[in-house]
């Protein structure tokens, strides 16, 4: 299937339900992120009767991604250290430390 332009809620689910359940040849976990066309209730329901499992991940929040805190940590840093210092070499000494 090709699909040109943009994507709605109503889109996604007659999609989700005509061509992506039909093609699962066994029970599957289907994971979802917070995309306003992904609504749960909706997608729920379609899933409801079937052998499947369907998964909603949590909002993003970065407080909950590590990746958020070395991020923080490498800007303050590269905030700190002298004008001539390679962002390789703030990295560096970061993942060092």
């Amino acid at each position: 299937m090709i699909f040109t332009g943009s994507l709605n809620a109503q889109g996604f689910e007659g999609w989700f339900n005509k061509y992506l359940l039909p093609s699962l040849t066994r029970a599957s976990v289907l994971i979802m992120d917070n995309a306003p066309i992904h609504r749960k209730s909706a997608i729920s329901q379609l899933v409801e009767h079937t052998e499947h499992q369907i998964v909603f991940l949590p909002k993003y929040s970065p407080d909950l991604n590590d990746i958020e805190h070395d991020f923080s940590a490498l800007k303050r840093k590269r905030m700190y250290a002298s004008s001539d210092t390679s962002l390789d070499d703030i990295i560096r000494d970061y993942c060092i430390t």
